[in-house]
């Protein structure tokens, strides 16, 4: 045992990924590993909740969730946006729903105590009468909130590093693809909830080894490269993808003329921060996807996909390929990894062998997964 992880979970997963093979089955199954990885690596970790666009008023409010744990931004009355845990200090009630405006208090619908938009208690019924009372002691427990390029993530970690510490040069990295990226509007969102373990959907999304093989919609995501100018860099929690667009008539929707944000013109950009969040420039499309993979438990996983515009609005080649992405890639994608993770229980399967060239250069090499399973491993201990 290291540090709570079995070692037989990566019996021949080995520092050199040119001759390693995949964690074993169990890595991505074990309510064991799946508990560490909660307190490892998302509870510690900076994780994605917003735009700030999406707060633009005091008292407007956002929820969202870090694996089980429930959390929300609101834009105080003095115009600071701040996380906190999403539940009432007195009997444990969720204090928000969805996202909104409360104007100027936040009302726990179970016994009406009552909190500024700064996250103090304001009034408790009876609280006069109760002894010792000291309202000042039960203010709602505040979370970690970091703006990044106008995006909002959260840290449950009061003691993590400040998020250039933890993750240094990211935000320089999503502006120059992104100058705009704080100005930014919310346009749309997709969700996924798929059956399979986290790690499932980010090792498909981070290889390009299946894009060529996978079905009739990942052979139209290889067109969307071209792939002879395909160029990746691995930093620490931040991994890089860039290539030219493909041949325009071969793209499986329409191109709009240009790109509206002014930073790089590569056509197809991603920038994934680790461990599960990722912002996409699509070649021919005026949208900044900002594409999510987050554990709802060992083998569920929780995919939204949110797109940004310049101006809030779709044009209709960008919607074409929003939707391309909803429904033809995103589909496959889902089915491909709940298949995954249903092999992963079979009696004929251990450890896989990773595809890896030996310089770690190719296009299709699965040094990445390696790198990836590396960092969570050093997060959980193992």
């Amino acid at each position: 045992m290291t540090g709570g992880v079995e070692r037989p979970y990566v019996s021949k997963f080995g520092d050199d990924p040119a001759h390693s093979h995949t964690p074993d089955p169990e890595f991505f199954f074990s309510p064991a590993i799946f508990e560490a990885e909660k307190r490892g690596i998302f509870y510690r970790c900076w994780n994605f909740l917003c735009h700030v666009s999406q707060l633009p008023n005091p008292g407007d409010y956002v929820t969202g969730t870090v694996v089980d744990q429930a959390i929300f931004a609101i834009r105080g009355q003095d115009g600071i946006v701040r996380g906190f845990f999403n539940v009432c200090r007195h009997r444990a009630h969720q204090l928000l729903k969805g996202a909104g405006n409360v104007r100027s208090t936040i009302r726990c619908p179970y016994h009406s105590w009552t909190y500024d938009t700064e996250g103090r208690l304001r009034h408790a019924p009876h609280c006069d009468s109760v002894a010792g009372f000291d309202k000042d002691a039960y203010s709602v427990s505040p979370v970690r909130l970091a703006e990044v390029g106008g995006f909002v993530l959260v840290n449950l970690d009061a003691d993590a590093p400040d998020f250039e510490t933890w993750a240094p040069g990211f935000e320089r990295r999503l502006l120059a693809m992104v100058p705009e990226a704080a100005r930014l509007r919310h346009a749309r969102t997709r969700e996924f909830t798929i059956g399979s373990n986290w790690k499932v959907v980010v090792e498909n999304f981070l290889e390009n080894y299946h894009s060529f093989y996978s079905g009739p919609a990942h052979g139209q995501l290889s067109n969307i490269i071209d792939q002879a100018t395909y160029s990746w860099q691995i930093d620490g929690k931040i991994v890089e993808f860039a290539g030219i667009g493909g041949n325009p008539d071969r793209i499986p929707y329409r191109m709009a003329d240009g790109r509206a944000f002014t930073g790089r013109q590569e056509g197809f950009l991603i920038t994934y921060l680790w461990p599960g969040v990722a912002f996409i420039l699509l070649p021919g499309a005026n949208v900044l996807l900002v594409f999510g993979m987050n554990p709802t438990g060992p083998e569920t996983t929780w995919e939204p996909l949110l797109y940004y515009t310049l101006d809030g609005k779709l044009d209709a080649a960008t919607e074409s390929a929003v939707d391309w992405f909803n429904d033809i890639l995103g589909p496959e994608d889902v089915e491909i990894c709940e298949s995954v993770q249903r092999g992963l229980h079979s009696m004929g399967y251990r450890a896989g062998r990773l595809m890896v060239d030996p310089d770690c250069t190719a296009r299709w090499s699965e040094h990445f997964l390696h790198h990836f399973n590396r960092l969570n491993l050093a997060a959980i201990g193992g």
